[in-house]
């Protein structure tokens, strides 16, 4: 089976990076918005059979749940995001996940024909990168979940095709506009707000952002 995986950091440290321009309260609206727009791509979707996030914050886990997805509580002793994606992929591989589709909480320009792509790519290699614009990774399906370690981080694109080249592993590269952006900045929000019809765009608007940015 397939099983998609989402890591979500604690609502109180997600996102510092728009303080400038979202009050907290709005921070945490749009980081859960972006979630449920990241969520409704694999939840339901028939070649996917469970989708999870990995989370130390109740909340996050609790609206995930709610969604329809399975809670995975990031463990005390675990620090920092490749080392809970481990322990997320570790579990979902002992319910007998042959294949893990790994997808930032960020990235609500996503679209179900992304999706598609990238599992139909998957019968040609057991991993499949999607860039992003800033060098980072957009997405990252494996087979088995943990064929190669994750390197989530700055240039983390390189570094996840390095580390399955020195394993010998096939991979295939898919540029796909919608995982490319990932929503991190001031500047990345008009994108946000000129996509229609996401949770997203919803909070943004909301929030009254619309003249700061």
């Amino acid at each position: 089976m397939i099983a998609a995986l989402v890591p979500v950091k604690r609502l109180a440290q997600a996102k510092s990076r728009l303080r400038p321009v979202l009050s907290d309260t709005a921070r945490r609206d749009f980081v859960l918005a972006m979630l449920e727009d990241v969520l409704r791509l694999t939840v339901g979707n028939p070649a996917i059979a469970t989708t999870a996030v990995v989370s130390a914050d109740d909340e996050v886990l609790a609206f995930a749940r709610r969604l329809g997805a399975q809670p995975i509580r990031e463990p005390q002793g675990v620090r920092g995001l490749n080392a809970a994606l481990t322990f997320a992929a570790d579990a979902l591989a002992r319910q007998e996940a042959g294949g893990l589709l790994v997808l930032p909480a960020d990235v609500p320009l996503a679209t179900p024909a992304d999706i598609e792509a990238i599992l139909a790519a998957w019968q040609g290699a057991p991993v499949v990168l999607c860039p992003s614009h800033s060098g980072g990774t957009g997405a990252l399906g494996l087979r088995p979940p943990l064929a190669i370690p994750f390197r989530f981080g700055p240039r983390s694109f390189a570094a996840h095709r390095r580390v399955a080249a020195e394993r010998g592993l096939a991979v295939t590269v898919l540029e796909l506009p919608g995982l490319a952006q990932d929503i991190d900045r001031p500047e990345d929000l008009p994108a946000v707000l000129a996509a229609g019809g996401s949770r997203s765009r919803e909070a943004l608007r909301a929030a009254v952002v619309v003249a700061a940015v």
